[in-house]
């Protein structure tokens, strides 16, 4: 035992240094990104484009952690280790709208997660690797650091896929309720409200957040609506979006179109799950051959092979 205590300290300054070394790197690429994000949205500015349009780059307790950290008000860590400009640049706070955290997670809370993360697994790396060698040590808390600092992104990136993926599960729903209730007579807005009134869904909040914005003249109609689908990463949704938009600024009859965009949306809904289904095999290939297979061969040969062992002796 006192072999391996002096030898994780023998190469516990080692391992501090590579940590370091590596939070720099990690944080220097993070600055080096952002720079290049606003290159890119001054671009988009200059050319007349969309500066939205630019590329933004377990899941659930970081999530609830992050919330935490918003509410806690925690930031003065984060800004002296986030440079302003990172956090007004990196894409976060679209990322945070697709996701539907915009108003619960700070960009400096999500930076501060990430970083809290990256130095707890570096260091819980490191640790476990002094046990055995340095190498071993120096490896685990490169591996941590990594994990830590992109774990929060990917938790992001998921929940904003289940956010689109159970939007475009109710908007179907949601424009077949439309349409009837204007082909009875009623209005855009008194449609939407008779959706909302009557739907407990995240879909119908968000709408009827909108509406009160563009009722309370926060907003036009227009830019709420525009608003609304920016908060999801669907196509689908902003294409029925801007249907609305014109048909609205021209006068032009919205049932049929509707109905029409309401049968897309379920046939791509569809299609979205055909294709998980057609998924499943190949994904049961990996467990299959990792567990069932060997089982079975166990099974099958090793009958066989203990009659030879047995005819051997």
């Amino acid at each position: 035992m006192s072999g391996i205590m002096a030898e994780a300290v023998r190469f516990l300054p080692f391992g501090g240094a590579a940590l370091a070394a590596c939070s720099g790197a990690l944080l220097w690429r993070g600055w080096r990104k952002s720079q290049r994000l606003q290159q890119m949205r001054r671009d988009a500015l200059v050319s007349g484009g969309d500066p939205s349009s630019a590329r933004h780059g377990k899941h659930d307790a970081l999530i609830a952690a992050m919330k935490r950290l918003a509410v806690q008000q925690r930031t003065r860590q984060a800004r002296i280790l986030c440079p302003s400009a990172l956090m007004r640049t990196s894409g976060l706070h679209e990322q945070l709208a697709v996701a539907g955290l915009a108003n619960e997670v700070s960009v400096q809370a999500f930076f501060e997660m990430r970083v809290r993360l990256a130095a707890i697994l570096g260091l819980a790396g490191m640790a476990i690797g002094c046990i055995f060698s340095g190498e071993l040590a120096f490896l685990l808390a490169v591996a941590g650091i990594v994990v830590g600092f992109r774990m929060p992104a990917a938790s992001l990136k998921r929940r904003a896929e289940e956010r689109t993926s159970g939007m475009e599960a109710h908007l179907p729903e949601m424009m077949d309720v439309m349409a009837l209730g204007m082909r009875s007579g009623l209005s855009f807005d008194a449609a939407s409200r008779l959706y909302e009134s009557h739907f407990s869904t995240e879909l119908a909040a968000d709408l009827k957040q909108a509406q009160r914005s563009w009722e309370a003249g926060l907003e036009s109609r227009a830019e709420a609506l525009r608003q609304l689908a920016a908060t999801y990463d669907s196509p689908l949704l902003a294409r029925v979006v801007e249907q609305w938009i014109r048909s609205l600024r021209f006068g032009t009859s919205m049932v049929e179109g509707l109905e029409a965009e309401g049968a897309q949306a379920r046939a791509a809904c569809k299609a979205k799950r055909e294709e998980r289904i057609a998924k499943a095999p190949v994904k049961m290939m990996i467990p299959t051959g990792a567990l069932i297979l060997p089982a079975m061969l166990i099974l099958v040969l090793g009958p066989v092979l203990l009659e030879l062992m047995n005819g051997g002796m």
